[in-house]
């Protein structure tokens, strides 16, 4: 099913948080470096087993360092509320739904264009696109579903691997301010995100979209 034990959580935990201090580490060698904390929210799509989804809430935030001119890396945080039934689909008679929470603890790597292909007049760009990809854990609680026979775990809280990836572009609305409207893809190897399993009616893992605004700050002058 794709869940994660205890102690390898607790490994992939780790690894996190040692990513996280090696870009901080590298960003006090580096002379252009700065430090970003993004935060925002906006709505999910997910298809778990053989329901349809409908949108849920998302909101996340993050911490990033700059370790090239056009590379950053951190850490991001986030929750996603995720729903789904098949109601409006071609298995609505089976009355299937589900709703879960899902807690993302990833490292995020993100590539920023320079579109005028000078770094340090970053700050004078109106327009930033980026490309990021993530790779962490979830934390999962199902809240509720009408299950088909299944292996169940509803209010248990499990673990699961989660790979995100997407673009982004950014607004500047001031030197140190920006608005990024983000989109991207969450593929997980698990396929019980919302809770239970059903071996007879899926064969392939759970994932979801995002759509989110966000709120971008570089933290002036030397932080570290």
């Amino acid at each position: 099913m794709g869940l994660i034990s205890m102690y390898h959580s607790k490994t992939i935990l780790a690894l996190i948080l040692g990513l996280i201090l090696t870009s901080l580490l590298y960003s006090q060698r580096n002379s252009s470096s700065g430090m970003y904390i993004e935060a925002g929210g906006g709505m999910n799509l997910s298809y778990f087993d053989v329901g349809g989804g409908s949108p849920g809430v998302s909101f996340q935030g993050s911490v990033l360092f700059d370790v090239h001119p056009s590379w950053r890396l951190g850490a991001t945080m986030g929750f996603h509320r995720t729903n789904g039934t098949d109601e409006g689909t071609p298995n609505a008679g089976r009355e299937y739904e589900y709703k879960s929470n899902l807690k993302e603890l990833s490292v995020r790597v993100q590539y920023v264009v320079q579109l005028n292909g000078n770094s340090r007049k970053r700050q004078k760009r109106k327009l930033e696109p980026k490309a990021y990809l993530g790779v962490g854990i979830l934390q999962v609680q199902a809240i509720h579903n009408r299950q088909l026979s299944a292996q169940e775990n509803a209010g248990n809280f499990s673990i699961a691997p989660i790979l995100s990836a997407g673009l982004a572009l950014a607004y500047a609305i001031q030197n140190d301010l920006w608005l990024s409207f983000e989109g991207g893809s969450n593929i997980s190897t698990s396929d019980f995100l919302e809770g239970y399993t059903n071996v007879m009616h899926s064969t392939s893992t759970d994932m979801f979209h995002t759509i989110m605004l966000k709120v971008v700050y570089k933290v002036p002058g030397k932080w570290y």
